[in-house]
């Protein structure tokens, strides 16, 4: 996944009761972030815990630094930098509401970030650990959900078997603990659909298990120590990082990756973490050293298999590719499961000042197999092997309104190396301006990358970003960006050297917590493979698509909120166009003296074929998120229920369904006619609609 949302605030807020509605900000970043990499679901539980945590301790804004700032994951780097920027001119803040004063922060934020942060001394508070959990809060969760109909995979064949070895029913179970923004514990038991439980005791019976324990600030050595599951963040993300955003989206200067080097999982994405210990130490004033050393099984296609006596821990002599998906449905996915060892080990030296930074990152990666990738030219510089090594230099100085970026990497494969510097200008109180360029060489090979591109492998990528904001008033705000980029070599799907380029323009329209109605229109435009009549050859051309919104926010009371969306889509290549519409309104009704609470949408969508869809955000129980790719002819609606039972204890009900006037047609075995069908493969549905039933509950203590 990308990096760093502009704002997940309200996923804390909401089950405070400060707020009840996740700001269009944030679902203009999500829906970017899933049209790019075209996953439909995504999970924000790391993000919110890092959000509750900072609502509980708010941040000293006297103390705060750069990367601080960013953890919170609300302000744009142009805003970080005109608070920091201040508070250099205009010495410490009196008080919190001073930040009002800031042109690029607008009243709304403002009253927001009151919540996250304070002014107070900078005194260490000093608690034991013992004292820490004694005092700490927690909280319980259970959430089970199904698609009502049956998919192909949990219908038997003639001999009575199955596809998938488990029922249709997900189920969730997190425990999480928390002592401020000092320590946190938390523990999570996944099973998806399809799945297996309780048929070992593997994992206390469920597919899926992640633990950690994070230790924060505790004294003036020990900046954090994580123990269990973690993630690592160096500068951009050119070896590893785990925050969302940061790429290109209507926010166009959100895109320099920032945070602290360690930081706790707790996300129900499989293949995404480290397992062992971290720990960030402050050796000198200005100096943190982080040490880190991690082993854990990863899911991936096994070549060849070394017999062993113990059937269930096979020895791997190589391997094909690492699995992402994180299902364990079918026996075939079971193979895949846990069948690659990694393990791993580093460290990052940190040196940082008010206005400047630099570090050196390492991180080694082993493996328990070779890596014996396809011989398709588009694999010739990837890496092969059963290690792979990385190291960079990152590094930021901020001057007044300008701050300057970067990362440098190499890699261990073939001497590749990854490059990517930036600049945010801020050229007055209403104009901005944010450059970047990035130079990925097509031999740079990393396990987990994040860093800003068109691709998600930071490698064989050169390309220029350019964006600009320009508030016109307090009511109209205008974003734009452009950005060109080249692939030297080949790339899967694409048999030759490609380009491409992007453009944005959003102009928005503004009235204080009344109204908010924008238009955005994105233009992209890339060299890609593509079928010819017979489908036999493939010819390539560029492609091309346009995407059209129109989106009204309109708040009528503090109980009662409408959204409106039309957007357009239209693709094209040389062989064909194709055309999408969708219409949908929202309403969000929340009452200030009920314990009940309602959302629901009803959307009507028309598109030609799988090219032309377009993607939408939806409301779900609190703490997830989904994202629809609307594509075919039909209506879905959906409605969510919350209901706050006692002060302990939230219930929350969700029922969403599809229901297609156009599908795919497949052949009846039972019949000499084609029948309407849903998807294919194992999670083919006869029929034209598709509904989804879900329930969550939380219990505080």
């Amino acid at each position: 996944m990308k990096d760093a949302f502009l704002s997940l605030i309200l996923i804390a807020i909401a089950s405070l009761g400060i707020a009840q509605e996740i700001p269009q900000e944030i679902i203009d970043q999500i829906e970017t972030y899933i049209e790019d990499g075209e996953n439909e679901e995504a999970d924000i539980l790391n993000l919110y815990e890092r959000l509750l945590s900072f609502y509980n301790a708010p941040l000293n804004i006297n103390t705060l630094t750069y990367d601080e700032i960013k953890e919170l994951g609300m302000l744009s780097d142009i805003q970080i930098m005109d608070i920091l920027n201040h508070r250099d001119i205009f010495g410490d803040f009196l008080s919190i509401e001073e930040i009002q004063s800031i042109p690029s922060i607008q009243a709304d934020l403002a009253k927001i970030l009151q919540y996250f942060l304070l002014v107070k001394d900078s005194n260490k508070m000093q608690v034991s650990i013992p004292q820490m959990l004694k005092q700490s809060n927690n909280e319980l969760y259970l959430k089970a959900s199904q698609i009502v109909q049956d998919k192909k995979g949990y219908i038997p064949n003639e001999d009575g078997e199955t596809k998938y070895l488990g029922d249709k029913n997900r189920v969730f179970l997190r425990w999480r603990n928390s002592f401020s923004t000092n320590q946190r514990m938390g523990i999570i038991l996944e099973k998806d659909a399809g799945e297996e439980i309780f048929k070992s005791a593997k994992n206390a019976g469920f597919d899926y298990l992640t633990f950690h324990y994070y230790l924060k600030d505790y004294s003036n050595l020990i900046k954090e120590v994580a123990v269990g599951d973690y993630t690592l963040s160096f500068g951009q993300g050119l070896i590893s990082h785990n925050s969302f955003g940061s790429g290109k989206s209507a926010y166009v200067s959100n895109v320099r990756k920032g945070g602290r080097v360690v930081r706790p999982y707790n996300s129900v994405q499989e293949n995404s973490f480290y397992r062992g210990a971290a720990a960030t130490l402050s050796v000198h004033n200005d100096i943190d050293l982080s040490i880190y050393g991690s082993h854990v099984n990863r899911d991936g296609n096994a070549l060849t298999v070394i017999d062993t006596i113990d059937p269930e821990n096979p020895v791997v002599e190589s391997f094909s590719s690492f699995q992402l998906s994180g299902n364990h449905r079918t026996a075939s996915e079971k193979e895949d499961q846990g069948t690659i060892a990694v393990s791993s080990y580093g460290a990052s030296l940190q040196y940082s000042k008010p206005n400047f930074g630099i570090a050196i990152n390492t991180l080694a990666n082993n493996f328990n197999g070779s890596l014996d990738r396809s011989d398709n030219l588009y694999n010739r510089y990837r890496y092969r092997g059963d290690h792979l090594h990385n190291a960079s230099i990152d590094y930021n100085y901020r001057y007044r309104n300008f701050n300057f970026f970067g990362e440098s990497a190499i890699s261990s494969t073939d001497n590749g190396t990854a490059h990517i510097i930036g600049a945010l200008v801020g050229l007055s109180r209403k104009f901005s301006t944010t450059l970047m360029y990035r130079n990925y060489s097509r031999s740079y090979n990393s396990i987990n990358p994040n860093g800003f591109g068109e691709g998600t492998t930071v490698n064989n990528e050169v390309g220029f970003y350019m964006g600009m904001e320009y508030r016109i008033d307090r009511k109209w705000t205008v974003r734009a960006y452009a950005d060109y980029w080249k692939h030297p070599w080949l790339r899967f799907n694409i048999s030759r050297p490609s380009s491409g380029r992007e453009y944005l323009i959003r102009i928005d329209y503004y009235i204080k917590r009344k109204l908010l109605i924008y238009a955005q229109y994105i233009h992209e435009n890339k060299l890609a493979d593509y079928s010819t009549v017979s489908r036999l050859i493939k010819n390539t051309g560029f492609q091309k698509r346009h995407r059209l919104r129109l989106n009204v926010d309109n708040t009528i009371s503090k109980e009662l909120k409408l959204r409106s969306r039309l957007e357009f889509s239209r693709f094209e290549n040389p062989m064909v166009q194709s055309y999408g519409v969708l219409l949908y309104q929202d309403v969000i009704y929340k009452p200030q003296s009920s314990p009940l609470s309602l959302s629901t949408r009803i959307a009507y969508f028309d598109t030609d074929d799988f090219d032309s869809r377009i993607y939408a955000f939806e409301n779900s129980v609190l703490y997830e998120f989904s994202i629809l790719s609307y594509f075919n002819q039909g209506v879905r609606y959906y409605i969510n229920a919350r209901y706050k039972a006692t002060k302990a204890l939230t219930i929350e009900l969700r029922l969403a369904q599809t229901k297609y006037s156009r599908t795919g047609m497949v052949s009846d075995p039972n019949s000499p006619y084609l029948i309407e069908a849903i998807s294919s493969g194992n999670e083919q549905i006869i029929g034209n609609q598709k509904t989804e039933i879900k329930m969550q509950m939380r219990y505080k203590f």
